[in-house]
């Protein structure tokens, strides 16, 4: 910028100059933080292979294999990463009744040695004993397999 006058004019036209750019460089800043955004409600697919999401606004298909990090955050919902058709990496939460299934299902097939999986972290508190209670013990994760 470039501000020709008295000094008074000349030290007032920088200052708002300056504090015009501070507020632009804080808001660009906020806009490149990530952020969760909600895509709706929708239907939940899920099967060996992928997950898929279909919304009004739009649908997301989840193939197993090809995702980069799967993590079950609560009893309803999985956070994963993959590499869209863009070549960018996105991270995406899903809250579905199914969650526990889906982040199973995916770690079989594609992170076979997730230590959640392995350590049966992903199956709500005193499953395995209520399943046995029931003539139905589990079986241990490291011996599931998904067969193609």
């Amino acid at each position: 910028m470039v501000a020709v006058g008295n000094p008074a004019f000349v030290i007032g036209s920088l200052l708002g100059s300056a504090i015009g750019n501070s507020a632009r460089r804080r808001q660009a800043a906020r806009d490149a933080q990530a952020r969760w955004m909600v895509d709706g409600p929708g239907e939940v697919t899920i099967t060996r292979q992928k997950l898929h999401f279909a919304s009004s606004a739009g649908g997301l298909d989840l193939d197993w294999k090809a995702l980069s990090t799967i993590d079950l955050v609560s009893v309803a919902t999985f956070q994963t990463s993959f590499v869209n058709t863009r070549g960018q990496q996105v991270n995406t939460m899903v809250h579905t009744p199914w969650a526990s299934l889906a982040f199973a299902v995916a770690a079989i097939t594609a992170f076979p040695a997730h230590p959640r999986l392995l350590s049966g972290g992903w199956l709500p508190p005193g499953f395995e004993q209520k399943c046995a209670r029931f003539g139905r013990p589990c079986r241990p994760a490291a011996t599931l397999a998904v067969s193609q």
